[in-house]
């Protein structure tokens, strides 16, 4: 349910090749929730791998698990129903590719309904319109006519009795434990994808990637991937990328000329990210946290920001971009000597350029030597004195 095609071209990703993403605008999408400390709390996927476990059905099934499995089902849609709504039908890429409405556990159990007690027995019925109704499922008609009997409460035959079943139908169990375990599998990859974009993911950003706010080069980016690998037991070496195929395929947007794409099947979203992710950084496409509202955005290969522009909530025709450098320049200024000798310097040849004791070129002409010094200080290339007694000058 949760696999996907994705078509790599320069900066783009084309999810089952109609939805276009910019790389690494998924990732960001995931960065900007905060379901990992309910997922981690709740213990939520260590719950659901004891439910799977617990509904397979076999003939040396522990008893309490046969009679808690009707139970024990409706357990693991409460948590599956949450998941789906939390997160499924609200991020990318699944909020756009997954058809409505979801398959759900119960779908997935009606497909071998063979297994469990109908109530039907001796009613001799043939049509199930939906007046057929028994205390383990009622009758259903859809918008075509057919009908069908649906379960809605899953009791299964006791696991004594499966020591009597045929070659045949043991093949059928065998398959329905197949499904029934497929199903958690999904969404058991899904959250440990989840958690793998809070635990590794967002900590390499914050921490390293952004350590000199400004782009990396090719060789900070691997110097970063080691020193994180090397300082942290949650780290990219645990994330094992699988792809399912790999090939090229050519696409066309509407308008536009024909693109040669990378073609890579995803059998789930954390080997997606991980492709994505590294792909997304050689072009520049990062994830950045905005040091004003702390939200995530994505730098888009252009100019490095340090803040969004995300509306203020309390000044709607200002953005976290126009006020957060403002606001920076002015601690700079406050807190850090080497900015507030510039800063002090910069006020009183400004005052001499507007009593015309300067001359516009002379006004830049100096701004840039002031800039050079600044900048030749701050990197350790001169000391402060020398450049406190230029600015002085």
């Amino acid at each position: 349910m949760f696999s996907f095609r994705a078509y790599f071209f320069e900066g783009g990703v084309y999810i089952n090749e109609k939805q276009k993403y910019a790389a690494n605008e998924i990732l960001t999408a995931y960065l900007n929730t905060d379901y990992a400390d309910e997922i981690d709390k709740g213990q939520i996927i260590h719950e659901l791998k004891q439910l799977r476990d617990r509904l397979m059905i076999s003939a040396d099934m522990d008893y309490e698990d046969y009679e808690r499995y009707n139970r024990n089902v409706y357990a693991a849609m409460q948590i599956l129903d949450r998941v789906n709504e939390w997160m499924i039908v609200s991020l990318p890429p699944y909020d756009r590719i997954l058809t409505r409405p979801l398959n759900r556990l119960d779908d997935v159990l009606n497909q071998h309904s063979f297994i469990f007690k109908t109530g039907l027995e001796g009613l001799g019925v043939d049509y199930f319109d939906w007046d057929v109704v028994t205390d383990f499922g009622t009758g259903e008609v859809d918008e075509d006519g057919n009908s069908r009997f649906r379960l809605h409460r899953f009791c299964t035959c006791e696991p004594e009795d499966i020591g009597y079943f045929d070659e045949d139908l043991l093949d059928d169990l065998r398959e329905m434990n197949e499904d029934v375990c497929s199903f958690f599998d999904e969404y058991i990859s899904f959250l440990e994808s989840y958690m793998t974009v809070h635990e590794i993911f967002r900590p390499f950003i914050d921490r390293y990637l952004h350590r000199r706010e400004a782009f990396p080069t090719a060789k900070e980016v691997a110097d970063y991937f080691e020193a994180f690998n090397s300082e942290h037991t949650r780290n990219f070496k645990k994330i094992h990328c699988r792809m399912n195929s790999f090939g090229y395929k050519v696409l066309k947007e509407t308008d536009s000329e024909q693109m040669l794409c990378e073609e890579i099947l995803f059998d789930d979203l954390q080997s997606f990210l991980y492709y994505d992710f590294f792909s997304g950084i050689r072009k520049n496409h990062i994830p950045n946290k905005c040091k004003n509202c702390g939200r995530y955005f994505l730098l888009n290969g252009g100019q490095y920001y340090s803040y969004c522009d995300n509306t203020l909530p309390d000044e709607p025709d200002k953005t976290c971009r126009d006020v957060g450098s403002r606001r920076r320049y002015a601690d700079k200024c406050k807190n850090d000597p080497i900015w507030q000798t510039y800063n002090r310097a910069y006020k009183a040849h400004y005052a001499r350029y507007m009593k015309k004791k300067m001359s516009v070129s002379e006004f830049e002409q100096w701004s840039r030597y002031a800039v050079q010094m600044r900048e030749k200080t701050i990197a350790g290339e001169m000391g402060f004195g020398e450049y406190y007694a230029e600015m002085r000058k």
